[in-house]
């Protein structure tokens, strides 16, 4: 196989690889955001020592999810 031919197809798997991975992380940051509005709908209803927390944890999976997003859209 020549050299040229063997590169088109290596580029081709990294693209692949790279549209899947974006992909996956685009519908984990919208599970992230869902979560994050589930968690602030549970604190309007139920009242509780913990809630803060709860949400501080949501906003940090969010937070953190998009940057992810953010990281692999610019640096790969």
């Amino acid at each position: 196989m020549p050299v040229s031919n063997t590169f088109g197809i290596f580029t081709s798997i990294h693209f692949i690889f790279k549209l899947l991975l974006v992909i996956i992380l685009i519908l984990h940051l919208a599970f992230s955001i869902l979560l994050f509005q589930q968690a602030r709908l549970m604190i309007k209803v139920v009242e509780a020592g913990i809630s803060p927390v709860i949400l501080s944890v949501t906003l940090i999976h969010l937070l953190i999810s998009a940057t992810i997003l953010f990281g692999i859209l610019v640096f790969f």
